[in-house]
């Protein structure tokens, strides 16, 4: 029986093709640690920042120890639909803002089957359901982008039982763009119980960031670089 036998020059040939595969791969999966992410934007004039997170550790915990989360009104009888779904599949995504490599990302889908439909996305501060006093931090900023639509930034709490949470509407910028929200100038919908924004800091349970208005055949909105402001 013939024997299949390669020259030396084909083997070497093969070899430089496999190498240079293994290569690519091994650069595309580690594309963002060829650099050092750069360093963080410097605070706003005459504050501190104390930082959330800034996802470039890629995992979905930040730094208070609480995790990244998506959401939507599937539980409520809607079907609406955000991706990334649910708590254990979060992953922080490429392209962060200031030539960072990671962000918070959804995309999704809005329908009106349940009237107030919605979906988003959002960062616990501790575990779930366990509040934390910002009561010494006085604002938040983030950087955002998106599709041009408006959103809902609400600081959920133990303070707001009835879910009528103080937050703050805003539009999504076409490019990564910083917002500064001062926590005086935060507001409840107005649908629930008025309730104390001292009692509010003293118990926060996440930071959201959530849809408004429906329907949307399609949502993509990112933020990255959240920081608790004093």
């Amino acid at each position: 029986m013939a024997r299949f036998v390669l020259s030396p020059v084909k083997m070497s040939i093969i070899a430089v093709i496999i190498a240079a595969v293994i290569f690519l791969v091994l650069r595309i999966a580690f594309e963002e640690q060829v650099s050092p992410p750069p360093p963080l934007p410097d605070p706003p004039a005459g504050r501190t920042a104390v930082l959330v997170d800034d996802l470039e550790d890629g995992d979905r915990y930040n730094e208070f120890g609480g995790w990244w989360f998506t959401y939507d009104d599937r539980h409520y009888g809607g079907d609406s639909k955000v991706s990334p779904e649910g708590f254990g599949v979060f992953k922080p995504s490429k392209g962060g803002s200031s030539g960072s490599y990671k962000c918070a990302r959804i995309t999704g889908r809005v329908t009106t089957t349940h009237p107030d439909g919605f979906i988003g996305m959002g960062t616990d501060l501790r575990k779930p359901n366990n509040p934390v006093d910002i009561r010494e931090y006085n604002g938040i900023e983030f950087w955002m982008k998106g599709d041009g639509k408006t959103y809902w930034l609400k600081l959920r709490s133990a303070g707001t039982p009835d879910y009528d949470d103080y937050g703050y509407e805003l539009v999504a910028p076409s490019e990564w763009t910083r917002i500064i929200i001062d926590f005086e100038d935060l507001h409840q919908e107005g649908w629930g119980k008025k309730a104390d924004l001292d009692e509010v800091l003293s118990g926060v349970i996440s930071i959201t960031w959530q849809t408004v208005g429906q329907p949307h055949e399609s949502i993509e909105l990112a933020v990255d670089c959240i920081r608790f402001l004093k």
